[in-house]
């Protein structure tokens, strides 16, 4: 099994903690949004490993969320809103529509890696803690799978590259978490959106915004698709959120700006949770 964990990086720097709030935005004031925050801050764009160079894309989320059986995680999130925590797989992909009337196949409007990001989110208040681990998708069963032994954990941080120091770390943390459940973890719930982020040079502060929420309960054949998980693949949605969903993760106060921006636009804060609201839309609140 191959496993790889993120570099520290200027496009990871709030990783490891951080204060994030959240806000409903109404769709009818998502432009106005969108022009106070290119005036103040810089447009965030992925520059790591595999980062597409393309022009203009358009970048997508789909994020697969695990719980058990009895849906133990989802009555957690809800009972204890502030105190929770998460387990997530995540795949990133682009789409050009810029090259649409050049592009002789489909799949050349796409931008895409045939791996999930893995984490292990934890929320204490305000502050958010993450563990992510990088995983191709075909592995993900084996990965979940109760009766890994800790070798084989052992093995896949082996694999890691020798600076990736946090490797093992991060794998162990999955496995004690996953260890600790009484019921194994599976696929529960897929959530789909664009996404716009804004970043400030020194990582101090993040603004994402993210479009489109539809949710889906998960394919029989998730594991084994070579496409991305877009929505023209994933089918017919449980359910779509009316509004944008903003989120705002900082080290130490917002500044004066966005608190006014986010007045103007009538941003409601709120503790809204793409996992319960897909949890929700797929099982019904039982």
């Amino acid at each position: 099994m191959t496993a790889a964990v993120a570099s520290p990086s200027r496009d990871d720097l709030m990783t490891a903690e951080r204060e994030e709030t959240k806000f409903l935005l109404p769709l009818g004031s998502v432009a106005l949004m969108m022009d106070e925050l290119d005036q103040e801050l810089p447009s965030h764009r992925f520059t790591g490993e595999d980062a597409n160079s393309l022009p203009d894309p358009h970048h997508f989320v789909t994020t697969v969320y695990f719980d058990t059986a009895t849906r133990a995680q989802y009555h957690a999130a809800v009972t204890h809103v502030d105190r929770n925590v998460k387990v997530r797989g995540k795949e990133y992909y682009d789409v050009h529509p810029s090259l649409a009337e050049v592009a002789t196949d489909p799949s050349a409007l796409l931008h895409y890696q045939p791996w999930l990001w893995f984490e292990l989110k934890r929320r204490e208040g305000k502050k958010t803690f993450k563990q992510r681990v990088r995983l191709p998708k075909r592995e993900v069963p084996q990965f979940f799978r109760r009766s890994m032994a800790p070798s084989a954990l052992d093995s896949a941080a082996r694999v890691a590259e020798p600076d990736e120091v946090t490797s093992g770390r991060s794998l162990a943390l999955f496995e004690q978490f996953c260890r600790e459940l009484e019921e194994p973890l599976i696929a529960s719930c897929i959530v789909n959106y664009r996404r716009l982020s804004w970043q400030s040079d020194d990582g101090a502060l993040r603004v994402t915004l993210d479009l489109n929420l539809a949710f889906w309960k998960p394919l029989a054949e998730l594991w084994t698709l070579e496409e991305p998980l877009t929505p023209s693949v994933l089918g017919a949605p449980s359910a779509r959120l009316d509004r944008a969903v903003l989120e705002v993760k900082s080290r130490g106060e917002p500044p004066a700006w966005l608190e006014r921006a986010l007045g103007r636009t009538a941003a409601a804060p709120s503790r809204f949770s793409k996992f319960v609201a897909a949890s929700r839309a797929v099982y019904g609140d039982a």
